[in-house]
């Protein structure tokens, strides 16, 4: 899995290069979608060339002291960045959010809630933390619904797709995550399930060698949310 050992690269050489910031920082985006699949069936992931993260930070003193010690550290500003705190190191992209909306920027209504029940991982010799896998979900459902809802072309509904096809524990873990995530996830893939091209929208996110085989596990799994 050649795009996952890249993703992963990147992802490590970030947080080796955050140093004590590295703490405060929670990584989230298509970058660490490979750290959410237990599956050893599982395809390839899309390449990403960014790393995205969110802080929470109480105030604007705190935003600046960050963006202080990021110089320090040898990130850059990025001009062509996606996000009111975009860098580069070492030709990384690198997208720091808030965690919730202010004068830091937009933010994703579910990094908040994600702060609740991080989860740690290790990537080559970093720890780091990452949101639960059904917030990852609850970000990416988010995240479509504002870049253009088109479920065939979208980077975000991919990687849902991706985590619920490749993660085996995924039910019993949205059943036990926080109740607004749960019922968010429920009412997104309920949404999905009735609409009049859902067979061919998921068929159109599994590489059409594995469709025949995954496609009924992945319909099931989204039944069984739905039940929840």
């Amino acid at each position: 899995m050649e795009n996952k050992i890249i993703n992963i690269s990147l992802v490590a050489q970030v947080a080796e290069a955050l140093k004590e910031l590295k703490d405060q920082m929670i990584f989230v985006g298509g970058a660490v979608i490979s750290l959410y699949t237990d599956d050893p069936a599982a395809d390839e992931i899309r390449p990403t060339g960014d790393i995205d993260m969110t802080i929470n930070l109480l105030n604007f003193a705190e935003w600046t002291k960050m963006q202080e010690r990021l110089a320090d550290l040898g990130f850059s500003p990025d001009p062509n960045g996606h996000a009111i705190c975009s860098y580069l190191y070492k030709g990384i992209s690198v997208d720091i959010m808030p965690s919730e909306d202010g004068p830091m920027g937009q933010s994703n209504k579910w990094y908040i809630v994600g702060f609740d029940n991080l989860w740690t991982t290790k990537v080559e010799n970093e720890e780091i933390q990452i949101l639960s896998a059904p917030c990852f979900l609850a970000t990416k459902f988010e995240a479509f619904r504002g870049r253009g809802k088109d479920y065939r072309t979208s980077h975000d509904f991919e990687d849902i797709i991706y985590v619920l096809d490749n993660r085996t524990t995924i039910i019993d873990e949205i059943k036990s995550d926080n109740k607004e995530i749960t019922t968010f996830l429920k009412q997104e893939f309920e949404i999905l399930y009735k609409h009049v091209s859902f067979l061919e929208i998921i068929s159109s996110q599994i590489h059409p060698i594995l469709v025949e085989e995954r496609l009924p596990l992945v319909i099931e799994k989204i039944e069984q949310i739905i039940a929840i």
